[in-house]
């Protein structure tokens, strides 16, 4: 290792353990001071201070070269209409709030620069997420947070790469996004994680033959092959009878599927014949498009005989639980989705409480990648003293190697993804009449096995 690469990973150690990471370091040593600049947005000019965090559209940073000054724009892409909805209400609450708390430790440190949001809504849409990166980089924004959806992501790749724009998921999981070298980052692990987790779930239910419904994009293919990959190996190497449907794929954003509830009905009914009624079970990959299919199913007493498995795209959702129909099919089927799980620690609970006050609901995992991604991203900035993003790429894994964040310990792979995790389960119970998603497991990644908190599956 060079010198000066080996003095600059120091000087990121002592950076995140002198001056604290996240939540509860508000003060140090330095002198205050306010630092008020003026910015351009498109309803007028307005004044900001370094106290403030603004949502607004910014189209301009004031900055010395070689020295960060002034507003430093930050973009998060969240979906805040459409498909995702609620889990982008989340993660744009937690992009706030870690820009909010960045903004103090820089102030407090006597900094003349800060942390300026610009918030787009991509609706979960691949082509309006492209435009509105395209609008943002036109406008100086140079790092995003966001998009959630990996077709979201597919999207923007090549734009993003070509133009060095740094791109930090904290949800896209497609493993053909797995991609070294390239200006996407994402902190979460891709879908060769989940699938084990998905299929290990299905086998402890008792499942051994498995029907996949999937959304057909990067995202559910990519999932959809993982897990019946994992399940085939699962049942080959614990030398158990098996097998996996050819299934069904669909159309993603979906609004109507009985025609798929009824060839599924068809297929349950035909394996269940075979095989047993305990021995079937439906893989689900999907975002919302769960609500209608679920409906639908609900028609079908055959379909809520067997049990159903879903993913990171349903786990928590909101909206299942708004709909009666879809909640209680959720119910009945013992419907359990899998997401990659944060670490407990008091940053995790500060977030979390924040969240949850601010929407009313707990908050699915990755809103606490989002408050990672923002203060590995301001220490980044504080380290290489440029908003440039090439410089705070190559130094991003040495500081997320070394942060402890909402979200626990990570590291980044090769292709810039989180390396490892252990993946919640999420399921639907009914309690005093009212419909609450509730963590009944975790599994290990380590050791391939589920810790229950409730005996779920009985």
């Amino acid at each position: 290792m060079a010198t000066t690469q080996r003095a600059l990973i120091i000087g990121i150690v002592l950076l995140i353990i002198g001056l604290g990471v996240g939540y509860g370091f508000g003060t140090t040593a330095a002198p205050t001071r306010t630092v008020t600049t003026t910015v351009s947005a498109p309803a007028g000019t307005v004044t900001v201070t370094s106290t403030i965090t603004q949502t607004r559209t910014v189209t301009t940073t004031a900055m010395v070269p070689g020295k960060l000054s002034g507003g430093i724009p930050i973009g998060g892409l969240w979906p805040l209409t459409g498909e995702l909805s609620s889990f982008g209400e989340e993660n744009k609450v937690a992009f706030e709030l870690a820009v909010k708390e960045v903004n103090e430790w820089l102030k407090a440190r006597g900094e003349a620069w800060y942390l300026v949001p610009v918030i787009e809504d991509t609706a979960t849409d691949p082509k309006t997420t492209l435009d509105k990166v395209r609008i943002l980089h036109g406008r100086g924004v140079k790092i995003f947070v966001g998009p959630m959806a990996s077709a979201e992501v597919r999207e923007i790749k090549s734009y993003a790469d070509a133009n060095k724009l740094l791109v930090i998921s904290p949800s896209s999981t497609s493993p053909a996004l797995a991609i070294p070298g390239d200006f996407i980052l994402r902190y979460c692990p891709d879908d060769t994680v989940q699938g084990p987790a998905i299929a290990r779930t299905a086998f402890t239910a008792g499942v051994r033959y498995l029907i996949p419904v999937w959304r057909g994009d990067a995202w559910g293919d990519g999932l959809k092959d993982a897990t019946v990959k994992a399940f085939s190996k699962i049942l080959e190497k614990e030398g158990v009878r098996g097998a996996v449907h050819d299934g069904i794929r669909f159309e993603p954003g979906a609004k109507e599927l009985s025609v798929e509830a009824s060839l599924l009905a068809s297929i349950v009914g035909d394996w269940i014949s075979k095989y047993g009624v305990n021995n079937v079970g439906v893989l689900l990959i999907s975002f919302e498009e769960a609500i209608p299919l679920f409906v639908a199913s609900g028609k079908y007493d055959i379909l809520s005989k067997v049990k159903w498995f879903g993913s990171d795209g349903t786990a928590g959702n909101a909206l299942l639980i708004g709909t009666k129909e879809s909640a209680a099919f959720s119910v009945k089927t013992k419907f359990v989705s899998t997401i990659a799980a944060p670490s407990f620690s008091p940053k995790f609970e500060h977030v979390k409480t924040y969240i949850e006050k601010t929407l009313g609901r707990i908050p699915a995992p990755y809103a606490y990648n989002t408050y990672d991604a923002i203060w590995t991203v301001a220490m980044a900035l504080d380290v290489v003293d440029e908003y440039d993003t090439e410089k705070i790429r190559a130094v991003l894994p040495s500081i997320v190697e070394n942060y402890f964040g909402a979200s626990g310990w990570f590291k980044l792979n090769a292709a810039g993804d989180r390396a490892f995790a252990d993946y919640e389960l999420w399921a639907i119970l009914e309690k005093d009449r009212t419909y609450e998603w509730s963590i009944v497991g975790v599994w290990r990644g380590a050791s391939d096995l589920i810790d229950w908190r409730i005996p779920y599956y009985g």
